[in-house]
């Protein structure tokens, strides 16, 4: 029996010194990329009628916004002013637009999905000079102005 509770106390003695522990850290590095993106649900076309004898006849306005994350450097083109032919689906005319593009970087006023991001709105105004007589009849004129942003 004294056999046995020697060899018993000798396993739990052997047990307890055998047991340890250790640690360590492990750093995380990550890289924050540049990120932008224009928010399609508030891009809105500039729409205006065409009158011959006086130009544009109603306030004309369209926009875009663009979202990027924090502190990211952007370069935009076109120029801010530029002209832009109109053309037609339906008929063989083109009409002559002149715009002026303007940006208003807005830091950190991102909202919902875009929250805390850098905000940039575009705002588009376009009209047509008076005297373009040869313009046919139509609903459906239309062109572009392309905002393209390299960050």
């Amino acid at each position: 029996m004294k056999k046995f509770v020697v060899a018993a106390l000798s396993a739990a003695l052997l047990s307890t010194a055998v047991a340890g522990t250790a640690s360590t850290s492990i750093t995380i590095n990550a890289n924050v990329l540049s990120s932008c993106i224009f928010d399609s649900g508030v891009t809105a076309p500039a729409s205006f009628n065409y009158d011959a004898l006086t130009g544009t006849s109603d306030t004309v306005s369209g926009g875009a916004t663009l979202y990027c994350n924090a502190g990211t450097v952007l370069t935009a083109t076109p120029a801010a002013d530029g002209t832009v032919a109109l053309t037609s689906a339906s008929t063989s005319g083109v009409l002559n637009t002149t715009y002026t593009l303007s940006a208003t970087p807005n830091a950190g006023a991102g909202t919902g999905g875009y929250a805390g991001a850098d905000q940039v709105v575009y705002s588009l105004t376009a009209s047509a000079a008076s005297g373009q007589w040869g313009v046919p009849t139509a609903a459906d004129y239309t062109g572009t102005v392309d905002i393209n942003v390299t960050f």
